[in-house]
């Protein structure tokens, strides 16, 4: 390995020829970036060597393509590959062909290049003999422009592939550079919105695996859409610690929320295996498909499924555009029949732990980078509307009228008394709404929400009771109807005191801190789903910008990020999954 600040304080012919087997036989590509240096990550370096390749020559392009060998062809069986092609190929098992599958990649070899004068490209990192016949017989077919734009691409990936393996980069600067790659896939423009199935979302997942192929871990896409990277290190009947978040966004929102916690564990994977590191227990990395219910109304589509709780009965919500989830899934090659054989066996976890931004202030205003969750809040949501009667603004006295808005004013404020009197306790009034209203009307009619959540459930339950007990006395004062609907009950989620412990343990010995935070998470989690079945625990990371989150303005350091990623392999290195 070649750590990514020696290669940029190299000379440019020993940086050139470090990185010369990155683009198959074409070291003019690190030629082209080395007046670029410093770069700040792995994918910065990626990203200004795959640029260069686009600003070639058509000319020059064909030569790249033409100098990547044929997949088990002639160069493979006279042992002329370089060392990185033989290891791909190898990897791939296409060394190791049956006689029918030799003869058949040998008649689309020469299909191949018949029509389109240069060899077949895929990055047959992740693939089998057999997936990569099937893309090889279908890819036969298209005409030369879109072939030579997709060889570019997977040599762009089999160029990401080896320099992962060569170059060795900051954490916590990598851990940022892979968030602004997957900022990039977004439904729209100016924005970053990325909800389940759409085509960002299925660019997004696709990276994540490559990402984990990277990393060196097994890597599919399940049922659902979830992106499972695993690394089996331990013996056969091995428990299996899950990490994991989600990977689809709110609408215009930020980088890092649900992502930190599934490509920090990515990138500290690879450290750990670089460094043959080895654990008692399988390590599993989840993205979860869809956490935030932005496209169909239904949250936690991916945990619940590896928890064994997934509704079918939401594959029959429909989008904006009216279109079902059942339908979007077919539509991308993914079967919901299959959706149960993705639970997971409580017998066989260790544990699930996840790592997260805070989305709030707490660290922030504290100086703190870290902190350790003691319990995921539950929350009773619901909607109120409140009837009076409508009426003129400069004839009906005051005392006279039974004004809507001024009693769901008053419930405002009694959702604010209420939930101030305990740690952890928050009340939210989101939507206000005078349908109809006018500004010489009293207003006869109300609506509002109220979202009230805490750690503890006893605690939150007796807010709830509270705020209910001032909206009937408020009701009979003003002589107006109030109806309150409850549309969701959560149950809050404790995280299990030893792993607790652990985390904070792990704090301590990374950065010297005696007592390190510990605090509640007020807002939902894929770990809520996963606690059903496994002890759960969860890492918080110090947000900027104020604490904000589900915001464009959302943000993290690098210095943070890195802290957070040591602190996370030292967790993993320390783990007993007996103490849970």
């Amino acid at each position: 390995m070649i750590a990514l600040t020696d290669l940029n304080a190299m000379s440019a012919a020993d940086f050139i020829a470090a990185l010369a087997g990155i683009f198959e036989h074409s070291p003019w590509v690190a030629e082209r970036v080395a007046a670029q240096r410093p770069f700040a990550s792995r994918l910065d370096l990626h990203a200004a060597m795959c640029e260069a390749v686009t600003q070639a020559s058509e000319a020059a392009q064909l030569a790249l393509i033409r100098a990547h060998p044929e997949l088990a062809g002639r160069a493979a069986v006279r042992k002329e590959l370089t060392a990185e092609s033989t290891r791909e190929q190898a990897g791939a098992g296409l060394d190791a062909c049956s006689p029918e599958e030799f003869a058949q990649l040998q008649e689309l070899n020469k299909l191949y290049n018949d029509k389109f004068g240069f060899p077949f490209i895929l990055a047959v990192r992740g693939n089998g003999r057999a997936s990569i016949i099937k893309a090889f017989a279908q890819r036969v077919h298209n005409d030369a422009d879109h072939e030579r734009r997709v060889a570019l691409e997977q040599i762009g990936r089999i160029a990401f592939f080896r320099l992962n393996e060569l170059v060795e980069a900051p954490l916590g600067a990598e851990i940022i550079a892979m968030h602004e790659r997957l900022a990039a896939f977004s439904d729209e423009v100016d924005a970053l919105t990325c909800t389940y199935l759409r085509p960002a979302h299925i660019a997004t997942a696709q990276t994540i695996r490559d990402y984990m192929l990277a990393a060196g871990l097994e890597a599919n896409i399940d049922a659902v859409g979830n992106v499972v990277g695993r690394w089996r290190c331990a013996a056969k009947g091995a428990k299996t610690l899950i990490t994991g978040s989600h990977y689809d966004t709110v609408v215009n929102g930020g980088k890092y929320d649900g992502r930190l916690g599934i490509l920090l564990p990515i990138a500290i994977a690879q450290h750990l295996k670089q460094r043959d590191a080895r654990l008692p227990f399988d390590l599993e990395i989840v993205a979860f498909c869809e956490e935030e219910g932005v496209r169909f109304k239904s949250t936690f589509l991916g945990s619940s499924a590896i928890a064994g709780s997934f509704d079918v009965a939401v594959l029959d919500n429909l989008d904006a555009d009216g279109i079902s989830m059942r339908h979007a899934m077919h539509d991308v090659g993914l079967d919901p029949a299959e959706i149960p054989a993705i639970a997971r066996d409580a017998k066989q976890l260790a544990a699930y732990v996840e790592v997260h931004i805070e989305q709030g202030p707490v660290l922030l205003d504290e100086g703190r980078a870290l902190g350790v969750v003691t319990a995921i809040a539950g929350s009773v949501r619901s909607v109120v509307t409140i009837t009076g009667l409508a009426g003129h603004a400069g004839t009906v006295p005051m005392g006279l009228r039974r004004d809507a808005a001024a009693a769901a004013a008053e419930i405002v404020l009694a959702v604010e008394r209420h939930c101030s009197t305990a740690p952890g306790l928050v009340g939210t009034v989101g939507k206000l709404d005078v349908p109809h209203g006018a500004i010489n009307v009293i207003p006869g009619r109300c609506e509002l929400s109220i979202d009230i959540r805490a750690g503890d459930d006893r605690t939150r339950d007796a807010a709830v009771a509270a705020v209910q007990a001032d909206i009937d006395a408020i009701a009979a004062r003003r002589k107006v109807q109030i109806d309150v609907q409850r549309v969701l009950t959560a149950t809050g989620a404790p995280c299990d005191p030893n792993l607790q412990q652990q985390f904070s343990d792990a704090i301590s010995r990374v950065t010297g801190e005696a007592v390190p935070r510990h605090l509640p998470s007020g807002a939902g989690h894929d770990a809520m789903k996963m606690a059903t079945i496994a002890p759960i625990a969860m890492l918080f990371v110090r947000c900027g910008n104020g604490g904000v989150s589900h915001n464009p303005a959302e943000t993290m350091s690098a210095d943070d990020a890195d802290v957070a990623a040591r602190v996370f392999a030292d967790f993993l290195l320390h783990f007993q999954p007996g103490n849970t």
